[in-house]
Parts: structure tokens; sequence; C-alpha cells
């Protein structure tokens, strides 16, 4: 399945044919959440948000869960088979799920960044981490490249359907934590730790899988230089955000007790 446009087969929407409007978002983003945002904040209580966090994490759980149905029916299941290159037929039926499943990801990974402007406007910048710049950043980038630059149809998106499940985990547990009681929500922490383990070992299959295809199903080397190297870069960042997070708390309770 060829996302390359030189034979006409596909039209990319004007706003993901080139990479202006993807630059231009990322500036403006990253703009707000580091110098603009909070120079407004500055002389102001923080926002509740509440409506919009929990409206938020439904949007994304609902979406992923769509994300995931449409890489299975568009891959008739082998995605679950990451380890062999696929070898269905390109059909128009598929071709045409396919690009419009890559659209529906670029606006629904630019829908993300909203995330980190709530941190913003509540006034949370210490979650405005680079790890969380970075992995927002880099995402958009990559759905950018699947419209535009995969040469690897179907195997390229078992990274997506890998995310958009740890993603339903993900944000389903920001929508129990903006609902339920301090309570349930400190008995939920151990749940948190478990998905940051979860994303590690996520990059690892995809890592595995990125290894895998290459050597079998012939990505280009620039692709795969780039997409390896955003994807051993969030495996570190999640690795050292969890080592900071997690095994020095255990181990000053180990030394307190």
């Amino acid at each position: 399945m060829e996302a390359a446009t030189t034979d006409n087969a596909v039209e990319h929407p004007e706003l993901m044919r080139t990479p202006w409007f993807m630059f231009s978002t990322l500036a403006i983003y990253l703009l707000f959440v580091t110098r603009w945002g909070p120079r407004f904040m500055d002389n102001r209580k923080p926002f509740e948000l509440k409506t919009l966090i929990i409206v938020h994490n439904i949007v994304q759980v609902l979406s992923c869960i769509f994300v995931v149905y449409e890489i299975l029916y568009i891959s008739e299941n082998t995605i679950l088979f990451f380890w062999r290159c696929s070898n269905l037929e390109e059909t128009p039926e598929r071709l045409s799920r396919h690009f419009r499943l890559s659209y529906f990801l670029f606006w629904l990974k630019i829908s993300e960044l909203v995330e980190t402007v709530i941190f913003v406007l509540r006034k949370k910048q210490n979650q405005v981490t680079k790890l969380h710049v970075f992995h927002h950043i880099t995402t958009i980038t990559l759905i950018y490249m699947l419209i535009n630059h995969n040469e690897n149809g179907i195997d390229a998106l078992f990274p997506i359907f890998l995310n958009s499940n740890v993603h339903i985990i993900m944000y389903s547990y920001y929508l129990i934590a903006a609902v339920a009681d301090k309570k349930i929500v400190a008995a939920l922490q151990p749940v948190k730790k478990s998905i940051t383990v979860i994303q590690m070992v996520q990059f690892l299959f995809i890592l595995a899988h990125t290894a895998s295809t290459s050597l079998t199903c012939g990505v280009p080397n620039l692709i795969l230089m780039y997409f390896s190297l955003v994807i051993t870069l969030m495996l570190y960042g999640f690795y050292d955000f969890y080592t900071k997070s997690y095994k020095k708390k255990s181990s000053k309770r180990s030394h307190s007790s």
C-alpha cells in the first residue's frame, strides 16, 4: 500500500499534503505551553476545567477504540502477527479506509495537544516536561509521515494499533481520576505506575516490530532511522520518568521503615 501520491492515486487534503500546517501548529503549541501560557497565568488563579478534562478523556478513549477497530478491519486481524509482512490485496476499499484512518489520526494527535494546554491553564507547569512535549510533537510528525511517506502499508499501522490500546487504558484512568473522589484516586495509584510500565513495554514491542519489518519488509532508511530514534528516546524518557517517580519513592519508604 503506497502512501506516495506520485501516481495520483490518492489526493491528500491540502492541510496534510505539505508540512507547513503541521509546523505552524506545533510552533504555536510550543510558544503557548512554554511562554505565552505561563505568562498569561502569572497573575491568575488556576482554572478548574473539570468539564473539559472529562470531555477530552472521553473523546480520546472513544477515538482510540475506533482506531483499534479500524486497524483490525483494514488488516483483517493480520496486524496481530506483527513479526511478518502483510500480503493482503490492496483493494480500493482498504486503501480508502487506510487513508481516512490516517487523516483521523492526524486530527486526533493534534487534539491531544489540548492536554498540555490544560496543564498550563491549571498552573501545573511542572507537568509540561520535555518528555511530555517531545512525545506530543513527534507523534504528530510520525502521523504526517504515515500519510505522505508510508511505503509499508498495513504493517506501518502496528505501532498505532499498540499505542491506541495503551491510550484506551491510560485515558480511562485519567477519566476515572477526574470524576472519582480522592480515596478512589489514591487507591488507583498503583494503576498509574502500571501504565508507565505498559508504555515502556509498548515501545519495546514497537522497536522489535521495527527491526523485524526493516529486515523483511524493506522500510526506507531515513524513515527507519527517524522512527527508531523517536521510539528509543521515548523509551529512555519513560524509563527515566519511572526511575525518578517510583523507584526513588520506594527506596525512600524502605529507608524510613
